[in-house]
């Protein structure tokens, strides 16, 4: 088999297999998909044809076949005002079977809980509620990758394990995201990756089980030299598919299918500039990436109207 007759088999297959899951909880795993990697946020959360990424195992673990350098990367953000902090540090390490790697921290610290003080009665002027006590809620997320070909065709597996603590009531879970690409030329890539391919399931330590809904990812990269000023260009199209009955939040949706873009550029200016740009959904991406011998630095910025805009910053190490 060819490896274009491998990447359609490849989504036939997980097309075919959402439907034995019938007990899904709709939105149950919107962590997964904060993303990881600050070029990659800077380039509308796309990455899953970047080898350039740190986080290649959250992105598409096949590509750590094809990473030239390994790169670890120490990520810090703060949203909404700084209440909903977001950490992870990738990287990968090995040399003939290289393993990736992403742990991932998503907390909101100091989370007031409140009572009245006649709990009987309607809150008013002389029933004001009051806080009792502060919590932090807090989830981590383990992403391993691994990667090997089946013949000339390119897989990786990433494994991943969670736990959650949400204002005392925890929850853990594990599942995996499998995942190929398709090196046509030195201008063209396509990406694919299915999102909780084994559903994942969440244990709560109330009884609970909670399953995931697989999910759908392709993209293609293209890489050009801009006119002019003779700068090589990758352009990045990503789209992101769901299968949980979106139908507002969603761009596109069709039944319970729902489509959303991503859209990215990275323009390398200098060996040690480059900058990029992007649309994550509805948002307008851009950032900055300097490297000074194995050091590197870089910056997002996620322009979002309607809750607060976003920075990201991350130190690496390459080599």
């Amino acid at each position: 088999m060819n490896k274009l007759g491998f990447l359609l088999l490849f989504i036939l297959l997980f097309t075919t297999q959402i439907n034995l899951f019938a007990e899904m909880t709709k939105y149950a795993g919107e962590f997964f998909k904060m993303g990881a990697g600050v070029r990659n946020f800077s380039m509308g959360r796309t990455g899953l044809t970047d080898s350039s990424s740190p986080a290649v195992a959250y992105w598409n673990s096949s590509l750590l076949l094809i990473q030239e350098n390994r790169t670890f990367e120490l990520m810090h953000s703060e949203e909404f005002h700084g209440l909903l902090k977001y950490d992870t540090i990738s990287g990968s390490f090995g040399e003939n079977h290289r393993i990736g790697f992403t742990l991932a921290r998503i907390g909101v610290n100091d989370v007031p809980l409140t009572r009245l003080p006649k709990p009987e009665e309607p809150p008013g002027d002389d029933n004001k509620p009051y806080a009792y006590k502060h919590v932090n809620n807090s989830e981590y997320i383990l992403y391993l990758g691994f990667a090997r070909k089946l013949g000339n065709i390119p897989l990786g597996i990433t494994p991943k394990l969670f736990y959650k603590d949400l204002a005392g009531t925890s929850a853990f879970g594990f599942g995996a995201d499998i995942g190929t690409h398709l090196q046509a030329n030195q201008y063209f890539t396509f990406g694919a990756r299915v999102r909780d391919i084994i559903p994942t399931q969440i244990y709560w330590d109330n009884g609970t089980t909670e399953y995931v809904y697989p999910g759908l990812d392709l993209e293609t990269q293209f890489h050009i030299f801009m006119p002019v000023i003779d700068k090589p260009l990758n352009i990045y199209i990503n789209g992101e598919v769901n299968f949980e009955g979106m139908n507002r939040s969603a761009t596109v949706n069709v039944g319970e299918i729902s489509l959303d873009p991503h859209f990215g550029a990275e323009l390398i200016l200098h060996p040690m500039v480059s900058f990029f740009a992007g649309y994550d959904i509805e948002n307008f991406t851009t950032g900055i990436g300097i490297s000074y011998n194995q050091f590197l630095l870089n910056y997002a910025f996620e322009q979002n109207s309607g809750l607060d805009n976003s920075h990201r910053f991350s130190i690496g190490y390459r080599f």
